[in-house]
């Protein structure tokens, strides 16, 4: 009489197989996991203060133009530099209007725009040497012009991704992979002829003078410096032409800056900028990847 044929789930199991069965299990819960801490995180609010402006990227309003000629300042060099800093970081520098930002969304990346000039203030333009730009020199070596142009895009994010993909359509499996695996970054700046359109993906925010203080020191803390403290524009590529230039952009008004720290799926490009809105004492979630969660805690325009 033959034996019974033992059933299928009765066998015992390779220890390839159950190695195999739990890896999936443990990749299942952080998924989860993941999932979970996006859903609570995203509409949680963090707390609300005022960061302390660090001392490394804020000019006085008399010596911006120098700064922006030579560089920063040493920071051994003792004097005037320090106990302006200082003075800026204590509220000393006088207040003016509240400064509109805004803040914008693709449905995937979150962007902060501000104005490219604050009067009496140093912004993203000074820090970046776009300035400088306005002649005719500059411009050929690939800066874009500020004339005629008010604000500017700042995004951070994964360096090849953000190199590679100027258009969704242009997006390849291989690049998104390789940027969720601790990807070095890099900074965008686009330079806009205005403020971006009000729609139901944008934020309308009125910052004080503290705030806005606190944004772009953010922003300028985002970016890799030289040995002389410049901020690094990426290279544009070495078949573009012109011989190199400012970076290569998705345009005439796009460049890219070395950036600090690496993305990965807890460092996204919306975390950053969830980040960046709580350094200017701005609604920002405790943590989120998505930019819907960014604009969620901010007031619509109406």
């Amino acid at each position: 009489m033959p034996l019974r044929q033992q059933p299928f789930s009765a066998r015992p199991r390779s220890p390839l197989r159950r190695a195999l069965l739990w890896a999936m299990r443990v990749v299942a819960l952080l998924a989860a996991g993941y999932v979970l801490a996006v859903a609570v995180l995203g509409v949680v609010p963090r707390p609300r203060e005022a960061p302390p402006l660090p001392a490394c990227c804020l000019l006085a309003p008399g010596e911006r133009a120098a700064g922006a000629a030579q560089g920063p300042e040493p920071a051994t060099e003792p004097g005037a530099g320090q106990d302006r800093n200082r003075g800026m970081q204590e509220g000393d520098a006088p207040d003016g209007p509240p400064v509109t930002i805004y803040v914008i969304s693709n449905g995937v990346h979150a962007d902060i725009v501000l104005p490219a000039r604050v009067e009496g203030e140093t912004g993203l333009a000074e820090l970046l040497g776009l300035e400088r730009a306005a002649d005719a020199a500059a411009y050929s070596a690939g800066q874009p012009r500020l004339t005629a142009r008010t604000h500017l895009a700042v995004g951070w994010g994964a360096r090849e991704f953000y190199l590679a993909t100027p258009t969704w359509d242009e997006v390849r499996p291989g690049v998104a992979l390789r940027a969720l695996a601790l990807a070095p970054a890099a900074l965008h700046m686009d330079v806009m002829a205005g403020p971006p359109l009000a729609d139901a993906d944008t934020r309308v925010l009125r910052l004080a003078r503290q705030g806005y203080r606190g944004l772009v020191t953010f922003v300028a803390a985002s970016l890799l410096r030289d040995a002389a403290g410049r901020p690094m524009p990426i290279p544009a590529p070495a078949n573009d032409g012109d011989g190199g230039g400012q970076g290569p952009g998705y345009g005439p008004d796009s460049l890219f800056y070395e950036a600090t720290g690496r993305f990965s799926p807890v460092r996204t490009c919306n975390t950053w900028a969830a980040d960046a809105l709580a350094a200017a004492g701005a609604r920002a979630p405790v943590w989120t990847p998505l930019p819907h969660f960014v604009l969620y805690h901010l007031p619509v325009a109406r």
